[in-house]
């Protein structure tokens, strides 16, 4: 054995990385983003992945991925499942959108065989899987239960309806007629229309319901009527002004309060819960004006959807779609801007429904201003 008193050469030993490099040499976190009205509300969810970021919940930079195409009812579903399957293959550990009934319907087999859970704000009870979530602009059993409840409050005895047809809309005549049986309300009359429906055939339906002498008046679907002042025009041919009330679709008054003059809704803005004025205020201070059509719910409901699939990310023990489904079922008691100052977000195994609380209440429009009517409040039937 022989030994050497040679010294080895001396090499510099590298600089320790920064916080910030190391942060760099991660991948993104990518999260797909699925529909047109994303373009509307990018920096409400942007900013609820940057106020995580800014808490210390994401050790990872994000990329958001988006396309536009969400499928039925405007477009087909190959469309919105070819869309779906797009963020799919580039690496989104999460899909948020689809948020009518008819994609959501369209696409939950394709969440639940990718294994990555798809997020969306459909109101559907058919939209139900391993990987699909909701956090509901609405709810197909709730809207009617809370509708038939504000008719009973109100003293009436008797309504006409009008149910546009949709997948949602024969899911809201079900429940519509349950609860109206529940709390012994009788329906006078139903007219059923179309999208395709003018605003002359639309007046002599009305003027049908109000020969039926009910009491006031339902709406039963969704609100593509109604944004394009079809329903206004109509009501006003029919020399009509009946107690009125409608599901969420009340919420299309982000397209024009003028169109929804004189309607109780399905609303989920609300005055009383003091998050939605603190995300107000923080929205302001960051980019120096109002959400969009200030004030309505969807600026807060899209900031909550966002700040849920944060919160699923911190809680996820793995970064892949079947971590972060782990992730939203693992999320209690989240506080919303969303709703009623009692709601709150939660999830857990079977339990994918995510609003809790109070999460829906009545609206109305007045004077072409969104007024608050209240929470939910129960009669003496139970």
């Amino acid at each position: 054995m022989t030994t050497s008193s040679a010294k080895l050469p001396v090499t510099a030993k590298p600089p320790t990385p920064s916080i910030e490099d190391r942060w760099l040499r991660l991948a993104p976190i990518k999260i797909g983003w699925l529909g047109m009205e994303w373009a509307r509300f990018e920096r409400e969810i942007r900013m609820a992945f940057d106020e995580g970021t800014e808490r210390g919940l994401l050790d990872r930079r994000y990329e958001f991925l988006f396309e536009q195409d969400a499928g039925l009812p405007q477009g087909t579903a190959k469309g919105g499942i070819d869309a779906f399957q797009r963020l799919v293959d580039a690496g989104c550990l999460a899909v948020v959108g689809a948020n009518y009934t008819d994609s959501a319907l369209a696409l939950a087999e394709h969440a639940n065989a990718a294994h990555v859970p798809l997020v969306s704000m459909c109101g559907t009870d058919g939209f139900h899987g391993e990987y699909c979530f909701r956090l509901g602009n609405g709810d197909v059993g709730g809207d009617p239960a809370l509708m038939v409840n504000w008719l009973k409050r109100q003293g009436h005895r008797s309504v006409a309806v009008v149910a546009p047809w949709s997948p949602i809309s024969e899911e809201y005549v079900r429940f519509f007629r349950q609860e109206t049986r529940r709390l012994g309300i009788r329906v006078t009359a139903v007219e059923e229309i179309t999208n395709a429906t003018t605003v002359d055939e639309l007046a002599d339906a009305f003027g049908r319901l109000r020969a039926a002498n009910a009491d006031a008046l339902a709406w039963l679907g969704y609100g593509g009527l109604v944004v394009s002042g079809a329903v206004r025009a109509a009501l006003e041919r029919a020399d009509w002004d009946p107690p009125r009330i409608m599901t969420t679709a009340f919420m299309q008054y982000i397209w024009g309060f003028e169109q929804l003059e004189g309607w109780v809704g399905i609303d989920q803005w609300c005055p009383a819960n003091p998050r939605m004025h603190r995300f107000h205020e923080r929205f302001v201070t960051r980019f120096g004006e109002d959400p969009w059509m200030w004030p309505n719910a969807i600026p807060g409901l899209a900031y909550d959807m966002a700040a849920t699939v944060v919160e699923a990310l911190y809680r996820a023990p793995v970064l892949t779609g079947q971590g972060v489904k782990t992730g939203l079922e693992r999320i209690r008691f989240m506080p919303a801007v969303t709703g009623g100052p009692n709601t709150h977000i939660a999830g857990g195994p079977f339990d994918h429904q995510m609003f809790k609380g109070d999460w829906l209440h009545y609206g109305r429009v007045r004077d072409g201003k969104l007024e608050y009517e209240g929470l939910f409040e129960t009669t003496d039937d139970y």
